[in-house]
């Protein structure tokens, strides 16, 4: 009895014979089970190969038996595991991906075709690219893939080295398909961190040390990162804990990198940097009603004034005044020497939903004062300066602030403009350095102000240094800052509002202005919120009488504690330049209104009354507790010859600074008491000094008080009757321009009981003859 040998083959052997090619799939006992994979089926049909049959298959001489046919090596298995990946991104990939990589398989599939067989490398797509880029073009309009929304074909290309890296990994692949095509995620350690936790939270806090105000470099935060790591391994393990690994230098650096440039800038140059180079504003900001942007800056005006000040409008400019005193030494020579000519600096505040000007200063140098004015012209109406300027229009417009934009100049950073704002109920923003589309609007005004302004002007500089250059800039000046001053208040008053607008559609600003208006600005703010965010800074101890500037008594004992007048502290007092009705005053988190004490003059300004006092001290400036009689009525004659003196000598700055007011105060008011209910003074003949005359004379405070006291007791003990006749002897005068009844006031002065003259060294004078003589001081009113 013979046995058949019979046949045993792992699972997934490959049998190939005659065209045939069967694999292994199991066992059973009548033999192999098989299939064929030479059947194009989906799915794959099982046979059972006999025994008998295993035995004539493998007595055949062209059977090839493959045992490793399905198991994978290395290779394969890496291949097969992309393969499985591709499929996986593909269907969770969107449709703008998938369409770009199918865009991707027509350049492969193009590249095929025209290279046939040759190395897909970047030398030969580049030797054969336009003959791939028409197949490609071809190949992705059969496609039906790209077209816009009008029908029109748009396809996309690549370079060559872009193209051959397609080729590269689309047929790569085991089953090439656009899969492999897809564009990769990002994928590392920041999907897959390897870092510990408590590495990651060292080495970022010893990172943050980078964006601070030192400016350290690179690499000392990396010496810093191996110590701290050094420390820290070295402490875990003295507590029997594992030591931390120090990351290595790409992965430090890779974490400097991930701060933000506004971090990096922040900390590393300070905020105001940062305000600077980053800014919300770019290209404007539109606003859609009055006061809701506002856009503030300076310009160095464009034409040459001169540096002269005249007698007295130059006591009402403080400002230029100031500087107008200060002299350059020459080193050889030590004599003072001083330009005669200068460029002013122009501080404009604009409204950008009317472009309407709400406020204009002059200065000599960019400072804070000035834009601090600007800010308080913003918010009230102007109609009385501009009337003072002789202005055919009305300068009435005013509104709140909202939001203010500035650009990065050392007077805008200021404290007291950043409080100014807020205190004016607004917030404020930074344009960027060298970029004025930050602040458009401000800038073209600037540019109208150099074409239709300062080039129709003597001394004009024109728009650049290379401008002009026959010209004597310098020697061509004809205006002083005052004459500057009010051929600019006119131009904004009166000629620019009334210019059509091509940025407003065509409208002129005083129409958009009108306009506007209906639909609502921003609320300007209360006289008291405006003095208390705008007025000058000034300090004044507190005594029973309350306080007292230039002189003039501000408030009453019974509106402070008692405590506080007894003691004497020095309050904190807001003063509005142009309004002396009342100035607010700070102490300890609260607010104080203390009105003007004397009503006849609450309705001057600082400067007039600055101005009324410098004359009378003129005159006599020992008879301090005199003047205050006839304070009132020299500033209304100031005020009066202001008026018809601009004309002549332009209009005078309204800016004044906490250090003149101080100045002119030690200079002019020491010990100057003006009470709050002054008596006339008898004999003060204030008719014939005002106009211009010598008049009677100005004497000691002794004899006047020594005249109203024998006039007093005359009147009680024996009034003048009808019938009397007062003494007649009077001294000679040249006063030719007194009014007909001085005489007879005169007169009766002399009638009065005698006086005491300090000069007679105790003789007593006749009666009548006590005051006569001409004035015994340095000058008269003129």
């Amino acid at each position: 009895m013979s046995v058949l040998p019979t046949f045993h083959f792992p699972q997934g052997t490959l049998i190939s014979f005659d065209s045939h090619a069967l694999v292994v799939s199991g066992f059973c006992r009548d033999g192999l089970i098989v299939w064929d994979r030479a059947l194009e089926q989906q799915t794959a049909q099982h046979f059972v190969l006999e025994h008998a049959k295993v035995r004539e298959i493998m007595g055949r001489l062209d059977t090839v038996v493959d045992e490793t046919f399905g198991s994978d090596g290395p290779e394969e298995a890496a291949l097969a595991a992309q393969e499985r990946a591709s499929i996986s991104a593909w269907e969770s990939a969107t449709d703008e991906e998938r369409y770009e990589a199918q865009l991707k398989e027509a350049w492969c599939l193009a590249s095929q075709k025209v290279l046939q067989g040759a190395r897909k490398t970047e030398t030969n797509i580049t030797r054969r690219f336009d003959a791939i880029q028409a197949d490609a073009f071809r190949r992705q309009r059969l496609l039906k893939r790209g077209t816009d929304r009008n029908g029109a074909f748009q396809a996309k290309t690549w370079g060559p080295k872009r193209v051959s890296q397609f080729c590269t990994m689309y047929f790569g692949q085991l089953r090439p398909s656009p899969e492999a095509l897809l564009n990769k995620k990002a994928s590392g350690n920041k999907t897959t961190p390897r870092m510990s936790a408590e590495a990651s939270l060292l080495l970022d806090r010893i990172c943050k040390k980078y964006c601070s105000t030192a400016q350290p470099s690179k690499a000392s935060i990396e010496r810093t990162v191996k110590q701290a790591f050094r420390r820290e391994s070295a402490e875990r393990m003295s507590n029997g804990r594992p030591p931390l690994t120090c990351p290595h230098r790409n992965t430090i650096y890779r974490r400097l990198a991930q701060f933000t440039k506004f971090e990096l800038v922040v900390g590393r140059a300070g905020i105001q940097e940062a305000m600077k180079e980053f800014s919300p504003t770019q290209h404007g900001v539109r606003a859609l009603k009055p006061g809701e942007l506002i856009e503030l800056d300076f310009w160095h005006g464009d034409v040459f004034t001169l540096r002269q000040k005249s007698d007295f409008w130059g006591l009402l400019s403080p400002d230029l005044q100031e500087k107008l005193e200060q002299k350059v030494k020459n080193k050889k020579t030590k004599k003072k020497k001083k330009k005669k000519a200068q460029r002013l600096w122009v501080c404009a505040a604009i409204d950008v939903a009317t472009r309407m000007i709400l406020g204009i200063g002059v200065a000599e140098t960019a400072n804070v004062r000035t834009v601090i004015e600007v800010l308080d012209m913003t918010t009230r109406d102007k109609s009385q300066y501009s009337q003072l300027a002789g202005c055919s229009m009305a300068w009435s417009q005013a509104t709140g602030i909202g939001t203010v934009v500035v650009d990065t100049g050392n007077e805008f950073f200021d404290a007291q403009v950043q409080a100014a704002i807020v205190g004016l109920g607004g917030s404020y923003i930074y344009g960027r350095t060298g970029v004025p589309m930050d602040k458009p609007f401000v800038e073209r005004f600037f540019r109208t102000l150099r074409m239709m302004f300062a080039d129709e002007l003597p001394g004009k500089t024109g728009y650049s240094p290379d401008c002009l250059i026959a010209y004597d800039k310098e020697g061509m000046a004809a205006f002083d800052a005052d004459v500057f001053r009010h051929l600019l208040v006119r131009f904004c008053v009166d000629y620019y509002p009334l210019q059509e607008h091509m940025g407003l559609m065509g409208k002129r600003p005083v129409d958009q202005w009108k306009d506007a208006m209906k639909y609502g600005a921003v609320g300007a703010p209360s006289v008291r919120v405006r003095r208390r965010a705008t007025g000058l800074k000034l300090s004044r101890k507190l005594t029973k009488e309350g306080v007292r500037i230039l002189g003039v008594p501000f408030g009453e004992q019974s509106q402070f504690p008692k405590k506080l007048w007894e003691a004497g502290v020095d309050l904190e007092i807001r003063l509005d330049p142009t309004d002396m009705r009342e100035v607010t005053a700070l102490h300890e988190g609260k607010i104080y209104h203390l009105e003007n004490q004397r009503p006849d003059l609450a309705h001057h300004t600082v400067r007039t009354l600055m101005a009324a006092i410098e004359k009378m001290r003129a005159t006599k400036p020992q008879d301090k507790k005199f003047y205050e009689y006839v304070l009132a009525k020299h500033a209304s004659w100031i005020d009066e010859k202001i008026q018809s003196g601009i004309e002549a000598h332009g209009l005078p700055s309204t800016e004044l600074k906490e250090e003149t007011l101080e100045w002119f105060e030690n200079s002019h008011c020491v010990r100057l008491q003006i009470e709050k209910n002054p008596a006339e003074s008898i004999s003060a003949d204030m008719d014939t000094l005002l106009s211009g005359g010598q008049g009677r004379g100005i004497y000691s405070p002794e004899m006047i008080e020594a005249e109203k006291r024998s006039r007093a007791d005359k009147e009680a003990s024996e009034p003048l009757g009808e019938g009397a006749e007062p003494c007649t002897t009077t001294a000679p005068t040249n006063d030719t321009s007194a009014p007909p009844d001085v005489g007879s006031d005169r007169a009766a002065r002399q009638s009065v009981g005698t006086g005491t003259n300090k000069k007679s060294k105790g003789k007593t004078k006749a009666p009548g003859k006590t005051f006569s003589g001409a004035p015994k001081g340095r000058g008269s009113f003129k």
